[in-house]
């Protein structure tokens, strides 16, 4: 016998597609990154393979510094950094929250315990609708365009190099 859990297929969908756009996501910029390293696709993936998240996002900024310095280009590249460090805390709480029913059959609960040492244990609940997961997911899609974008960019200005 299997345990079973109160969330809909409708929201599951969301949460798969939320976890497949991510990945996405993360590979459009291991591409960035290794094309700052200008090293070769193989010797970039070495590189890239294990980093968590936020040390792929440390990375690419520091080659990009390193590359390019502070050029026009730096501003439009900060702000994808800065949304892919939103979209990978919205991610995490996401992925790491328990889930629960809703209010009511269009919701579910996302709930969260922290143990913290100034404020010890405290729960967060929050009601999210299924179109909310659905425009999270469309969010982390139009991010991952926009880094490929960018990325073909500096390709094009000889920023970084093409494999």
């Amino acid at each position: 016998m299997a345990l079973q859990h109160p969330v809909p297929d409708e929201h599951l969908k969301h949460i798969g597609d939320i976890t497949v756009s991510f990945a996405l996501l993360e590979s459009g910029l291991q591409s960035l990154t290794q094309s700052l390293l200008g090293a070769g696709q193989r010797l970039g993936q070495i590189v890239t393979a294990e980093l968590s998240f936020r040390a792929l996002r440390a990375l690419t900024v520091s080659l990009y510094l390193q590359r390019n310095g502070e050029d026009e280009t730096l501003e439009k590249f900060r702000e994808l950094i800065k949304r892919a460090a939103d979209v990978e805390e919205k991610r995490n709480q996401i992925t790491h929250s328990l889930w629960g029913a809703g209010r009511d059959a269009s919701s579910i609960t996302r709930i969260k315990a922290t143990a913290k040492e100034r404020h010890g244990i405290r729960f967060h609940f929050e009601n999210v609708t299924s179109q909310q997961l659905a425009e999270f997911a469309r969010e982390i899609k139009v991010l991952a365009h926009d880094i490929q974008d960018f990325w073909l960019l500096l390709i094009q200005c000889g920023k970084a190099t093409n494999g």
